[in-house]
């Protein structure tokens, strides 16, 4: 089924157009959330991710332009699952045996805390940005996509991108700035 059978749907049978929406993009979702969960959470972490995902496409249905349906959902995976890892790692998952007994003993926690601590701030700081600008930043430098193809993402030019992620990085080097990380 294409995005505008299903955005009929929706509108004809809003059940049925949910659930047809869900069949058609659920295994996209999981994909890409498993991607960025897997060795972090369990399968159910990445089910509940895929859950989330699906709750807020459909809360904030009447804001997705046409068109663009596999890449608000594909680009809001991807965030929800960077969100999930983060909020995984900093709870801790308590490790099966067999994975514990096979940990090097020369690792160094408190360098992997502060990292890690690190990774979060800058999230934030780039999860601040708003939009479009975060999701230029993290396709950029998280999935290594070139302008062009975030272009497609967030429905601008090529050149526009550039310039948003210029802008954007100045912003968020001044961020960072300020919360102590250069």
């Amino acid at each position: 089924m294409d995005e505008r059978e299903i955005r009929t749907l929706l509108r004809r049978e809003p059940r049925a157009g949910r659930r047809a929406l869900f069949e058609t993009y659920a295994g996209y979702v999981y994909a890409i959330v498993w991607q960025r969960l897997a060795g972090t959470g369990t399968h159910e972490d990445a089910e509940e991710c895929v859950s989330d995902v699906f709750a807020e496409v459909f809360r904030s249905m009447d804001s997705i332009y046409e068109g663009s349906l596999k890449a608000y959902i594909g680009t809001l995976a991807r965030r929800m699952a960077v969100n999930a890892f983060y909020r995984l790692t900093a709870r801790g998952q308590p490790l099966p045996l067999e994975e514990a007994a096979a940990l090097d003993d020369g690792t160094d926690v408190p360098a992997d805390a502060e990292a890690a601590a690190r990774a979060a701030v800058l999230l934030r700081c780039i999860q601040s940005l708003g939009e479009p600008d975060a999701t230029i930043v993290l396709q950029r430098y998280f999935y290594d996509r070139t302008a062009p193809e975030i272009g497609r993402i967030v429905h601008k030019s090529a050149p526009a991108v550039r310039m948003r992620l210029r802008r954007a990085l100045q912003r968020l080097r001044t961020m960072l700035e300020q919360e102590g990380i250069s």
